[in-house]
């Protein structure tokens, strides 16, 4: 598992984070040093200088090459050192470089491959439908004291909206019986909300207003990418809310969400209301994420009861495991009833 999440693409930050300072950042439990070179292209070095170790993102940017404030030590964007101050000896030496990681900005984030001096096999991933024509798009990232499975499936969770979003997602009093279907293929688990018509909670009546029936659907992505898609019977009204889960280190995970929508009312209104909405909706999922992370400590490990409705966590489990290299066919498919 540990190997497959290495080898994959991650938000290190947002685009807008890094101007002319380096700034550190840490995915899977590397610390970077990330910042711009030649022609503002992001670039990530391991955040430790090599002749002292000091902190390279505490250094400056200088001509394209990132300084070590320690000694003055420069770096280029492969992490090839460059020059070290005051030493007459200009022969290469390879101990003297810093180790470099692949970086990609898109989509207004910085990506970081997370294996050093390796050509990815892959690009990072592509939000639906964020450059295509009248849909509008804001983002916003938070860090909370969870796990990368726990953040998803608190996400991807249709039975906890009634009491943590109460009111504001799902309402407990006006629960219907519904019919979810659950495909799981080598990469992906979706799971597909039918027959709930209409979704109780105030997001769905301010952003949705006038339409009388919704789909809903969830998706785990591999590696970390948790979805969801809100289908209206208006080809108008179209939402999708990707939340793209950044592991910083073992029961710390960085989630950045990009929320794209097109809707009959104007768009620039729409994400006047939206986002304090949405902010709310995640203040909420970091508070009761962060209280299940310090019982889980507190009882020294997880111990947890799942049900036919828990319908998505146990094939987020078995991705991240199985990551790429399935032993057994991956596909799986069932149909439930549930009442949300």
């Amino acid at each position: 598992m540990e190997d497959f999440l290495l080898r994959n693409w991650y938000i290190a930050c947002a685009s807008g984070e890094l101007g002319q300072k380096p700034i550190g950042r840490t995915v899977l439990g590397i610390p970077l040093a990330i910042f711009r070179g030649i022609d503002g292209k992001p670039c990530a070095l391991l955040d430790k200088c090599p002749h002292r170790n000091v902190p390279l993102s505490q250094g400056w940017v200088k001509n394209n090459y990132l300084i070590c404030k320690y000694h003055g030590w420069c770096f280029d964007e492969q992490g090839v050192c460059r020059e070290v101050p005051g030493l007459c000896d200009r022969n290469e030496d390879r101990r003297r470089n810093a180790v470099a990681y692949p970086v990609i900005e898109q989509d207004g984030f910085i990506w970081v491959y997370c294996q050093a001096d390796e050509l990815p096999k892959s690009q990072p991933y592509e939000f639906p439908y964020l450059r295509q024509k009248g849909f509008s798009t804001f983002s916003r990232q938070m860090e909370c004291e969870t796990t990368l499975e726990n953040a998803a499936e608190n996400f991807l969770d249709a039975t906890h909206t009634h009491f943590v979003h109460s009111g504001l997602i799902r309402t407990d009093n006006q629960r219907k019986e519904i019919t979810v279907k659950i495909t799981r293929s080598e990469n992906m688990v979706e799971a597909v909300y039918l027959n709930e018509e209409t979704i109780s909670g105030l997001i769905y009546k301010l952003l949705a207003p006038g339409c009388n029936k919704v789909i809903s659907i969830g998706r785990f992505i591999l590696p970390s990418i948790a979805q969801l898609e809100y289908r209206t019977d208006s080809d108008r009204n179209r939402l999708f809310i990707s939340l793209f889960l950044t592991p910083v280190k073992e029961k710390l995970t960085r989630a950045y969400s990009i929320v794209t929508f097109r809707s009959w009312l104007p768009n620039w209104f729409l994400k006047v209301i939206a986002q304090p909405l949405f902010e709310q909706a995640a203040r909420q999922d970091k508070a009761i994420l962060q209280l299940q992370t310090w019982n889980i400590n507190q009882f020294q490990g997880e111990d947890f009861v799942l049900t036919e409705i828990d319908v998505l966590k146990p094939h987020i489990l078995y991705l991240l495991k199985q990551g790429e290299n399935q032993n057994q066919s991956p596909f799986f498919e069932k149909t439930i009833k549930m009442k949300v």
